[in-house]
C-alpha cells in the first residue's frame, strides 16, 4: 500500500480530530499511515508516530528543528505522500521539499491563519504574505469548506485546490451530561462547546445572555471546554449580571451528552473553517444559532437547518437565541432537517474517500 505522512501542530481540537480520523480512516481505503506530531497526550492514532517540536506560535528554533526533524522523518519513513495539517505543520511541511523534493505535499489549512482572529493587522498580513510564498510548494490543498477553497484559489493555489468537507459519523445517544440534567430543571439549556481563546467569540454570547435572560429568565448557559480565556470570560459574566445562568464546566472528554441534552446549540465564533462541533450538533438534531463565518454556511442553512447571524452581533445573537426558545416546534423542525443534512452530505465515510481520491490521483 502507498505510504502517507500526516503531520499535524495542534494534538487536541478539530484539526487533530480530522487527523485521527484519517489515521483510523485510510488503512481501509488502501494507505499505511504514520504520524508525526508534537508528543501526544492520547493514545497514538497510528501504529508509527514521530516526535516533532512543532509550536503553534513562530519560533526560529524550535521550527528550525522542527524542519530537521521533519526532513529525517521523512527520509526514515520513505512516505509516497506528506499531508501536513494546520498552518504551521503546512509551512515546516512545504519548506520541507527542498531537501526531499521528490516527495509530494498535501496541505489541509483548517482555517487559513490570516483569515483567523488577529487583534493586529500587520500579523494578519505577514501570515497573508507567509502563505502565499509556500503556496507553489504544495502539490496539492486540500480544504475543507468551499470557503477555505476561495482563499486558497486567491493565494494563487490554481488547479491545485481541491474540497473536501470534514464529516463525522452520527453519533449515537449519548447519557446526559449530569451537570446539563441538572440544569434543565430550572429552564432551557442553551449550549456551546469550544476553546476558550481569542476569536472563538464567547464574549458576543455573554453579551447577548442579558437580554436573552429578559425574555426567558430560567435559560442557562452551558460552555464546554477550557482554554486560556476561563479567567476572563468568568470576569464578564459576572459583569454582565449573568454568571448565575453561565456555567463553565472546562473540559469534557466526550460532548455528546452536553450537545444532545441542549434545547439550542449556539457557536458565536468571530472566526473559524469548517467546525466539528456544528455537525455533531446538526447530527444530535439540535436547533443551531451560528456566525455566519468561514463555511458555517455550507452546513447550516439560515431558516431551515439553523439561524445565521453576523460575528460580534450581540443583540442579533440574542433575538435568534430567544426566537428558538420561543418557538420550540420550529426548532425541533429545525433540527430534524439539520440531522438530516449531515447524514446526506457529511458523513466521515465521504471525507474518507474523498482525501483518499485526492491521493490516488496524485500518485497516478
Amino acid at each position: 500500500m502507498a505510504r502517507v505522512l500526516l503531520v499535524s501542530q495542534p494534538t487536541d481540537g478539530g484539526v487533530f480530530r480530522h487527523v485521527c480520523d484519517l489515521a483510523e480512516g485510510l488503512p481501509a481505503h488502501g494507505f499505511d499511515v504514520a504520524l508525526a506530531a508534537p508528543p501526544l497526550t492520547v493514545p497514538a492514532p497510528a501504529d508509527t508516530v514521530m516526535a516533532l517540536p512543532l509550536v503553534r506560535a513562530p519560533s526560529p528554533g524550535a521550527d528550525a528543528r522542527a524542519l530537521a526533524g521533519l526532513v529525517r522523518a521523512v527520509r526514515a519513513y520513505r512516505p509516497d505522500i506528506v499531508h501536513a495539517h494546520s498552518s504551521k505543520a503546512g509551512a515546516v511541511a512545504r519548506l520541507a521539499r527542498a531537501f526531499v523534493p521528490g516527495t509530494p505535499v498535501v496541505y489541509t489549512p483548517h482555517g487559513y491563519a490570516h483569515a483567523g482572529y488577529f487583534e493586529s493587522r500587520a500579523q494578519r498580513q505577514a501570515y497573508a504574505l507567509a502563505e502565499r510564498a509556500l503556496t507553489p510548494f504544495a502539490s496539492r490543498i486540500v480544504c475543507v469548506c468551499d470557503a477555505e477553497r476561495r482563499l486558497a484559489l486567491g493565494l494563487g493555489a490554481g488547479h491545485r485546490a481541491r474540497l473536501v468537507y470534514n464529516g463525522i459519523d452520527v453519533p449515537a445517544e449519548a447519557p446526559v451530561h449530569p451537570a446539563v440534567a441538572a440544569l434543565r430543571e430550572r429552564g432551557p439549556v442553551i449550549a456551546t462547546v469550544t476553546l476558550l481563546r481569542p476569536g472563538k467569540g464567547i464574549e458576543t454570547l455573554l453579551d447577548a445572555m442579558p437580554a436573552v435572560l429578559a425574555a426567558h429568565p430560567g435559560a442557562q448557559l452551558v460552555i464546554a471546554g477550557g482554554g486560556v480565556d476561563r479567567e476572563r470570560l468568568e470576569e464578564r459574566a459576572r459583569a454582565r449580571g449573568v454568571a448565575e445562568a453561565v456555567h463553565f464546566l472546562g473540559f469534557v472528554p466526550e460532548t455528546t451528552g452536553v450537545v444532545g441534552a441542549a434545547d439550542v446549540f449556539v457557536s458565536s465564533s468571530w472566526a473559524e473553517s469548517f467546525p466539528y462541533v456544528v455537525l455533531e450538533a446538526m447530527a444530535l438534531g439540535r436547533p443551531i444559532v451560528a456566525t455566519r463565518v468561514g463555511g458555517i454556511a455550507e452546513a447550516v442553512q439560515d431558516g431551515d437547518s439553523g439561524v445565521l447571524v453576523a460575528p460580534r452581533d450581540s443583540a442579533a445573537l440574542a433575538r435568534a437565541l430567544g426566537g428558538l426558545l420561543s418557538e420550540s416546534a420550529a426548532a425541533d423542525v429545525m433540527g430534524a432537517r439539520a440531522r438530516s443534512r449531515v447524514t446526506a452530505q457529511f458523513t466521515r465515510e465521504r471525507m474518507l474517500e474523498g482525501i483518499a481520491g485526492v491521493f490516488r490521483q496524485l500518485l497516478s
